[in-house]
């Protein structure tokens, strides 16, 4: 059963708590981050100390989800990724950080999808079922992996 205190915030909601926790966890690194003014966007710029410009695409979802990006707007590159705030029964988040070229080779529980015959974009994306949160652990964001990609 999912945490009470998750299940209680609406779609805007979980955006905005998804794109504040990850802001707070990049200043800690000494980042400057920018928010989007839509409050449905999930991209952040960001401004490492060493200078560098990144990207991060930041989506909040429930255990048993899937989030994905069109293809047009996630384009692989070494200054982009895409951050995961999974809400389960923990009392805190797991979050997850995939670099973007990770999808140059995607294996689950990422996911390539061209959709052939045009009925829907491309897009990349991510499993969130039970059985994939294992296969998550490799991109999950610690101390070390946040500090390798936001120098």
């Amino acid at each position: 059963m999912a945490n009470p205190r998750w299940s209680r915030l609406g779609g805007t909601e979980l955006i905005a708590f998804g794109k504040d926790l990850v802001t707070d966890r990049l200043k800690r690194l000494g980042c400057k981050v920018s928010q989007p003014t839509n409050p449905r966007d999930g991209k952040l710029v960001i401004h490492t100390r060493a200078g560098r410009r990144l990207e991060a695409f930041v989506s909040t979802q429930r255990v048993g989800g899937y989030v994905f990006w069109t293809k047009r707007r996630l384009k692989p590159s070494e200054h982009r990724f895409a951050v995961l705030v999974v809400l389960g029964d923990e009392p805190e988040p797991d979050l997850y950080l995939v670099p973007s070229l990770e999808w140059a080779d995607a294996s689950p529980p990422l996911t390539d999808r061209d959709y052939e015959g045009g009925k829907s974009e491309p897009e990349y994306g991510i499993e969130i079922s039970a059985s994939s949160v294992t296969l998550l652990r490799r991109y999950a964001w610690t101390d070390a992996s946040a500090e390798t990609h936001f120098r």
